[in-house]
């Protein structure tokens, strides 16, 4: 017979418990993953709506070179969101504008 404390029997439980709840946690996401590949929507070339220039590429993955035989201008800092005055709180640091950043290039 092998002797195992009343502890030990807590934390046998306690394990147990806790790999069903991983095991279930595992199963809602397979089935997310499973879900969104049947039915979920193409997210594009910039999904997050980010400002820098690896997003600016004209295809993903981007091919050697990146951008060609001409490099974008660059008008603003990378990470300039909200800028006051503009339109939009997205733009992108090769598009030129007169709100709060130069107009001439960085």
């Amino acid at each position: 017979t092998a002797v195992m404390t009343e502890s030990a029997h807590d934390l046998n439980a306690f394990i147990s418990i806790m790999a069903f709840l991983v095991g279930f946690a595992q199963i809602v996401f397979l089935f997310n993953l499973i879900w969104s590949i049947r039915h979920g929507r193409e997210a594009g070339g910039n999904p997050w709506r980010a400002t820098t220039l690896e997003w600016q590429t004209s295809e993903t993955p981007p091919p050697h070179g990146n951008f060609g035989k001409e490099l974008p201008i660059v008008y603003r800092w990378a990470y300039d969101y909200s800028v006051p005055g503009a339109k939009e709180d997205f733009i992108p640091q090769n598009v030129p504008g007169s709100f709060g950043s130069s107009k001439e290039p960085a």
